[in-house]
């Protein structure tokens, strides 16, 4: 086994929390691969990201087999997708116009942004967080869209360079997994902070002139979303159902694809 996996991992213990993030299947996944399981609890009902950093620093401190990987902080998150943009820029021939992704660490978008302009220097970047997430500014409020966003009272990580993103935009829960599950019914399954992003594509789109060619980042797979953006009851209890803006995704995907 890998010697890794049986390393402390440290996550929240938040009422609700299981609600709204796929923190129980992540927990229960890395419980069967050996993990240990450490969990922190500040007292209040937010998701207790500083003190589960400041005691994942302070277990890796001096243990020469533990890394605490801080990554909102890590240049490394961001080198990991150097490659992406490479990859880009081999598979579209140089060609690219519009790069648009998701905001949170910063090190997906930023991290492909940064070396793509390396590359294609006239690229325009796009960054997509949720309504509600402070780094595109306020007001600031509750969200469901996961893994994406920096909620309010958080800093804004190191890696997100405002420098290579050309405009910030925010789009709801609703939109956003009503998009996810839209693009569910053709065949792929995408993250609601992925459905945040391909909604902002598919917004774009009719104002592009032709020709233009266009990039949306899915960086999460939506597997981990099936008791929850996939679930009519998890979404209806919390206001989030929108039938009319499903068909209306729908619409738009079926004109692409007759297109």
């Amino acid at each position: 086994m890998n010697e890794a996996l049986s390393r402390p991992a440290v996550v929240s213990r938040v009422s609700e929390l299981v609600g709204c993030t796929p923190l129980l299947e992540l927990c229960r996944t890395m419980r069967a691969l050996g993990t240990e399981l450490v969990y922190v609890d500040d007292g209040s009902e937010d998701l207790a990201t500083a003190a589960r950093e400041e005691l994942a620093e302070e277990l890796a401190r001096g243990r020469d087999n533990t890394v605490f990987t801080e990554q909102h902080n890590n240049p490394s998150n961001g080198v990991g997708y150097h490659p992406v943009a490479h990859e880009l820029h081999q598979a579209l021939d140089g060609r690219l116009d519009l790069l648009i992704g998701a905001v949170g660490t910063g090190g997906a978008l930023c991290g492909t942004a940064g070396e793509l302009r390396t590359l294609m220097p006239d690229v325009t970047t796009i960054g997509v967080e949720p309504k509600g997430s402070i780094a595109f500014g306020g007001p600031a409020h509750d969200y469901y869209q996961s893994g994406t966003g920096t909620p309010e009272g958080a800093e804004i990580g190191a890696l997100v360079d405002f420098a290579l993103i050309d405009e910030g935009v925010k789009v709801g829960d609703v939109e956003a997994f009503a998009t996810a599950r839209a693009v569910a019914r053709t065949g792929l399954l995408i993250g609601g902070s992925a459905g945040g992003v391909v909604h902002e594509a598919l917004r774009r789109l009719p104002s592009l002139p032709p020709g233009t060619t266009v990039v949306a980042l899915v960086n999460d797979g939506g597997e981990k979303y099936l008791d929850t953006v996939f679930d009519d009851g998890w979404l209806a209890a919390r206001g989030l159902l929108a039938p009319d803006v499903e068909r209306e995704i729908d619409e738009r995907l079926g004109k692409l694809r007759r297109n």
